[in-house]
């Protein structure tokens, strides 16, 4: 967990450097590793990190600053691996020269978790999901924000330029220009947490925890039969005093549930007036709904007038057969932009791929 949480920091530092990494690289530098072992980190990070030639000066200095008392001798010979694919695999395992190169196999254990249901995990792979997942809130979108602000180029801000030329008889040589700035869009999360949701509910805080220290503007509800903020409490640095906190904060855990007089309390209290407007509403819901189905349509279509998009995670839909039979969730349907299983990590890079490509009915 710690050598994971590691090679995400040095992930970061590249990022802080100028180079973009994404999340599927990061991903697959911590796999890389796992099989070329701590000799091997700088070729695996060359390979899965780098992607421009002249990416490489920045990527030796930061590897130098951030590696440097754990792997003072970082040139090293490419690693020589050796692909072993399907039945072939079990076949090379007896030959004799297989300890002359380490061999890949089709999924590494960091790939695996990735897509492991987040039910079947354990503390500890929790933690490590956490800080693969960091890198998620880099990739949410983003809009344009209505305020412009002081910038090189852009639009020509007029009244500053001419104020500005008075110094110098009129003469408009100093020219001042203003651009509206990329600023991340609002994130909603609301999180069943009822008792059918016991086994998938915990994960999620765990990621919610994640993604509010790491990107602004993030707001974390949990509801069942009714609703409640814990963004304050997902705001402390370590994860199991942030869960502690919603535990005490949350007073109808493993309850029933109640999802259009949840959202009726919440589009009511705050929703309305700012939270939900813009944003990206993400509901985490098996939606089996013990309330009135026409109370949470009609909830629904309020929040739909809101939110820039509406992404329904429902882990009940990661089983092949699953239709969507249970009446809360036909009555939410018609109103969801994204409906998807969000039970692991994969699924939810996915959908993350998804909303920043602009793909989809996106209604402001």
């Amino acid at each position: 967990m710690a050598e994971v949480a590691r090679l995400v920091s040095f992930a970061r530092a590249l990022r802080e450097a100028g180079l973009r990494p994404g999340t599927g690289a990061v991903s697959d530098f911590c796999s890389a590793t796992a099989l070329l072992g701590v000799e091997g980190v700088y070729w695996a990070g060359r390979v899965t990190l780098v992607s421009r030639h002249d990416d490489i000066p920045i990527y030796d200095r930061v590897f130098d600053g951030f590696f440097a008392e754990e792997t003072p001798e970082r040139r090293r010979p490419r690693p020589q691996l050796r692909l072993v694919v399907g039945a072939a695999a079990d076949d090379a395992a007896g030959e004799a020269g297989e300890a002359e190169a380490p061999r890949v196999g089709r999924a590494s254990r960091i790939e695996l978790l990735r897509r492991k249901r987040f039910e079947q995990c354990t503390d500890a792979e929790l933690a490590e999901l956490a800080s693969l997942a960091e890198d998620l809130a880099q990739s949410l979108p983003w809009r344009r924000s209505r305020r412009r602000v002081d910038a090189p180029s852009g639009v020509l801000d007029l009244r500053t330029t001419l104020r500005r030329s008075l110094r110098t008889d009129g003469e408009p040589f100093e020219r001042r220009f203003r651009k509206r700035p990329a600023v991340p869009r609002r994130l909603v999360l609301l999180i069943d947490v009822s008792g059918s949701m016991s086994g998938t509910s915990r994960a999620l805080l765990v990621l919610a925890h994640t993604l509010v220290r790491a990107r602004p503007r993030t707001d974390v509800f949990c509801f069942g039969t009714r609703i409640t903020c814990v963004t304050r409490a997902l705001g402390v640095r370590h994860a199991d005093n942030a869960l502690a906190g919603v535990a005490g904060a949350v007073a109808d855990w493993d309850g029933g549930t109640r999802i259009g007089e949840s959202l009726k309390a919440f589009l009511d209290r705050g929703g309305h007036r700012g939270t939900a407007r813009r944003a990206v509403v993400v509901v985490c819901s098996d939606g089996l709904d013990v309330g009135e189905p026409e109370l949470l349509r009609q909830q629904m279509q309020r929040l739909s007038l809101l939110a820039h998009r509406i992404v329904w995670l429902n882990p009940l839909k990661a089983d092949a057969g699953y239709e969507p039979l249970a009446r809360g969730m036909q009555a939410a349907l018609p109103f969801v932009d994204i409906f998807a299983d969000g039970s692991s990590l994969t699924s939810i890079e996915t959908i993350v791929r998804e909303l920043s490509g602009g793909r989809g009915p996106a209604r402001r």
